[in-house]
Order: C-alpha cells, then structure tokens, then sequence
C-alpha cells in the first residue's frame, strides 16, 4: 500500500479534479480504521466535496457519515447549514449528525425558531433533553 500522505494529497488532487472514482479508489486502498481517521487530514475543499456528491463516492458508509459530520462540525451555525444537514440527515440517517445539531443545543447556538424545525425531525431521549434544558435556559419552559 502506498504511504498515507501520498494516499490523502492524491484524494485531495482528485477532488480538485472532480473524480470521484479516484476519490473513492484511493480512499478504499486504505484499512478501514485509517479510513475512519481521514476526515481529520483532508483539506476542507475534499471534505466539502465529498458532502455534497456523497451518492457519487462508493465507499463505507460509516466513513462517509465521518466525514460528513466533520464537515458539519467545521461550519459556522446557519439556517442554510441546518437545511443543508437536515436534508443529509433524512436521506442516511446518519447519527452523527445528530450529535452536530446537539451540540449546537448545548452551546447556545441555535434559535428558538430552529428548534421548532428540528423537533419534527429529531426524536431521541438524548435530543429531548437537550432542548428542554435549552428552553429552561432561555425562560421559555
């Protein structure tokens, strides 16, 4: 196997590329315990690019949602974000998205109106629970 910063420089010079193939082809060379720490050495462009033709790049699906919620992790808390992670959130599912949307809870970044949103599409114990304390703090419980 190739050495892995020659395997990461040639992921992130397929994304500037836009082949997803490669992207994927040298991200499947790797063990996946290495695949699961990628997202952490990509640059953000790979990342972003990654996220958003997710359905185009074949590789396993708990490093997608890896790399997925780091992406997420690295913005900056929107209403654009939110939609974005939302609509990402009802096609896979993925739990570590809503791990990104509690940990807004917890900081304070979200708006009230944006909880509003988020309670039609998230439902765990762990998620109910960030939002009434939430609500608490902010005097609306």
């Amino acid at each position: 196997m190739s050495d892995f910063s020659t395997i990461i420089k040639t992921i992130d010079m397929a994304a500037v590329q836009k082949k997803y193939k490669e992207i994927e082809k040298q991200i499947n060379l790797m063990d996946i315990s290495d695949q699961h720490e990628i997202h952490s050495l990509l640059h953000e462009s790979t990342i972003e690019l990654i996220t958003e033709n997710k359905d185009e790049i074949n590789i396993a699906s708990s490093v997608k949602e890896h790399i997925i919620w780091f992406h997420f992790y690295n913005l900056t808390w929107s209403d654009d974000m939110l939609d974005q992670l939302i609509k990402i959130y009802k096609e896979e599912r993925y739990l570590a998205l809503e791990s990104r949307v509690i940990g807004a809870i917890k900081s304070d970044e979200i708006e009230y109106i944006q909880i509003q949103k988020l309670e039609s599409i998230f439902s765990s114990k762990e998620f109910q629970r960030q939002i009434e304390r939430w609500k608490e703090r902010n005097g609306i419980a």
